[in-house]
């Protein structure tokens, strides 16, 4: 496979993560409608589908820059001090520790996710998931590095994760979550011996899901919701509200901006359950549409992992793409009420500027890869 080829699919990426934030301001706009505003009231960036519109173009400007950039400066070369995947990691974990500093953190919805610097307020959970796949592919993808070690080669990176997901955990078990199995299929893919992962790592993970489980008693009264969402409770409301969403569509839909669930009946209509708008507007062929989309995303991913010899760039196009396909799959799988109510957005078509820049800065990685990747023969 020439290089040509490599770059053919980056520009596949790009097309696919354009056609998605564009249908995801689509529906934005369709499931942002109120009835206790007048159109004609709507201020330009102040409402979800412009801002989402202003986000989405920032996303793709600074996506380009960073796929003609040579990933490879991010490699690790023995050298801690002077390797940028250390740094990356530090800061995610400061800005992680600054979301519980006074006057920095922001609590929204009762919940601790955001930090603020002036004007400028984001997740650093969004950060963080990319930093530490960078990390985890910088450090697994270096020929010194003792993979299937137990202490030398399993620890280290548990740790870094271990971190990462505590912080994360406290206030977002959904990311934490899909860090954590990130990381996992990550080290198993790095080298890391699978015996080694299932005896330690998996536990660990299992046991700090049970704790932050535990010691948050609405993640609690959620799982106890899955399991009869018509007990009439609170927490069983989310769900209720999406499934009836979902069925009102039917198989063609009830036409786009023709829903009902979003006139303050499905809380988080335009986030983290802008799926099930989707499903009640456009049906079983809006539904397709953003599967099919994320899968072409993913699949291209796939092909650049699978063509580039080079083992940073695969492990970078394996993390990156993994951490958004496995997103897209929690968001569904909450959307149909297939697992536990959990807030996490759907990959480039929920509102949202923290997730959806991070991840095009990081699709922009796997762009690079695809330019600067050597083919296995040329390894």
């Amino acid at each position: 496979m020439s290089t040509t080829s490599l770059k053919s699919y980056s520009g596949l990426i790009k097309s696919v993560m354009l056609a998605l934030m564009a249908f995801g301001v689509v529906m934005i706009y369709s499931a942002g409608a109120r009835v206790d505003v007048e159109p004609e009231t709507f201020a330009w960036l102040t409402n979800a589908p412009s801002k989402q519109a202003v986000f989405a173009a920032v996303a793709f400007l600074a996506m380009l820059p960073v796929s003609r950039l040579d990933y490879r400066w991010l490699a690790y070369r023995g050298r801690l001090l002077t390797w940028p995947g250390l740094y990356l990691l530090v800061v995610a974990l400061v800005l992680l520790a600054a979301v519980y500093v006074p006057g920095v953190g922001m609590e929204i919805n009762g919940a601790r996710r955001w930090v603020r610097f002036g004007p400028i307020s984001f997740q650093p959970s969004e950060f963080a998931k990319y930093a530490l796949v960078i990390f985890l592919a910088g450090l697994l993808s270096w020929r010194g590095y003792p993979r299937t070690h137990f202490f030398r080669g399993l620890i280290p990176p548990c740790i870094a994760t271990g971190v990462v997901c505590g912080l994360v955990g406290k206030e977002d078990l959904g990311t934490a979550v899909l860090i954590a199995s990130v990381a996992g299929v990550m080290l198993i893919a790095g080298g890391v011996r699978i015996l080694h992962v299932t005896l330690t790592a998996v536990p660990a993970a299992v046991a700090g899901f049970v704790y932050m489980t535990w010691v948050k008693p609405h993640r609690m009264e959620r799982l106890a919701a899955f399991t009869n969402i018509w007990s009439g409770s609170e927490a069983a409301y989310h769900p209720l509200q999406s499934l009836i969403a979902i069925a009102s569509g039917g198989w063609l839909g009830m036409g786009l901006g023709e829903g009902m669930q979003k006139y303050g009946y499905l809380p988080e209509d335009t986030s983290d359950f802008i799926f099930s708008i989707i499903c009640e507007e456009l049906g079983l062929p809006g539904a397709f549409l953003v599967i099919s989309l994320v899968a072409a995303l993913i699949w291209s991913g796939r092909q650049i992992f699978r063509r580039t010899g080079e083992p940073l760039g695969k492990l970078l196009c394996f993390g990156v793409t993994t951490t958004i396909g496995v997103q897209a799959v929690m968001n569904i799988a909450v959307a149909t009420v297939s697992v536990p109510t959990k807030g996490i957005a759907l990959p480039f078509v929920s509102a949202g500027g923290s997730g959806l820049i991070f991840s095009a800065l990081a699709l922009g990685l796997v762009c690079s890869v695809a330019r600067y990747g050597s083919t296995p023969a040329e390894s």
